[in-house]
């Protein structure tokens, strides 16, 4: 088991790092910025699902167990704060990603810019006559499930 209050700025790094260490930790519960939590947990369709949401459960089911007021620190923090615990998850398998570093790629090159549709994200990379003819096309990233970006990224592979 992980713990810990992860230090707001460098949250996603701290993450990554935890998430390479595939097998050595069977649950993690962090302290976490209010923020960081909601994009950790949050669900397709939400304004907080982004690539940190894709990245973490991806490898872990994340659950938000409590808030905690800034108020409960001295000195209070400018920010709530909120306790999550992440319990390992091999999404990669359950998906058919054989490249899990692959598909964390593309999922980045798909939130690239958040307001921006799949075509002018993608295009870039992948070519926009690739990308003009798929049905994704005009969607923005966060439309789309964990599930149904990796069914994208196998069109592109």
């Amino acid at each position: 088991m992980i713990a810990g209050n992860l230090p707001y700025y460098i949250t996603s790094p701290i993450l990554d790092r935890i998430f390479s260490l595939r097998g050595a930790w069977d649950q993690a519960v962090f302290l976490v910025q209010s923020e960081v939590a909601a994009r950790l947990a949050a669900s397709p369709g939400s304004r907080d699902f982004g690539y940190l949401s894709v990245l973490t459960q991806v490898h872990a089911r994340a659950e938000i167990l409590f808030g905690v007021s800034r108020e409960a620190f001295r000195p209070a923090p400018k920010v709530d704060s909120t306790v999550v615990r992440l319990t390992p998850r091999d999404a990669g398998a359950e998906l058919g990603i054989a490249d899990l570093a692959g598909f964390l790629r593309f999922a980045q090159s798909c939130f690239r810019q958040k307001r921006k549709t799949l075509r002018n994200n993608l295009g870039p990379v992948y070519g926009l006559e690739r990308i003009e003819g798929l049905p994704e096309a005009r969607l923005r990233a966060e439309q789309l499930s964990v599930a149904e970006i990796a069914a994208l990224y196998q069109k592109f592979r």
